[in-house]
């Protein structure tokens, strides 16, 4: 009985103190389809731009909205980032920071990939722009109702 003790503590420890590290890189109704894309954004070599695809895992109809979509780094702190469930160009998330005073605030199209509802097993591409200096590294990616985890 000690040793399966040992066992199962073991992997209490780990699952808190580092989740999504050990056995699965989600948790939540959306997995990707397939690892998600990152490239630099622009001349600016703290800036990045992510694109992937998401799948609803759930057995019922999802509704998600770009809003609630946060890059994080390893402890959990927020980098400065915008999303869209769209896979293009959408100017508030490619250029990010400028897009009211180039675009105009209420500008037609600036809702672009804002919100989507997806059946199950129903797949949306995910956009996202973010910044990361100083050697920070995106880690997770939380979208409100779950974590999708970046490699």
């Amino acid at each position: 009985m000690g040793r399966i003790t040992g066992i199962v503590v073991v992997t209490a420890v780990l699952a808190v103190l580092a989740p999504g590290r050990f056995g699965g890189s989600h948790d939540g109704p959306l997995r990707w389809d397939a690892a998600p894309r990152t490239s630099v954004l622009g001349a600016a070599p703290d800036d990045r731009l992510l694109f992937g695809h998401v799948v609803n895992h759930s057995k019922k109809a999802a509704r998600f909205r770009a809003a609630d979509v946060h890059v994080l780094d390893a402890d959990g702190d927020r980098l400065p980032a915008a999303a869209a469930f769209a896979d293009g160009f959408v100017p508030a998330v490619t250029l990010r920071g400028s897009g009211a005073e180039m675009f105009g605030a209420g500008a037609a199209g600036a809702e672009v990939g804002g919100e989507i509802v997806l059946a199950p097993g129903q797949s949306a591409p995910l956009s996202v722009s973010f910044t990361a200096t100083g050697g920070v590294r995106a880690a997770t990616i939380d979208y409100g109702r779950g974590r999708l985890t970046l490699k």
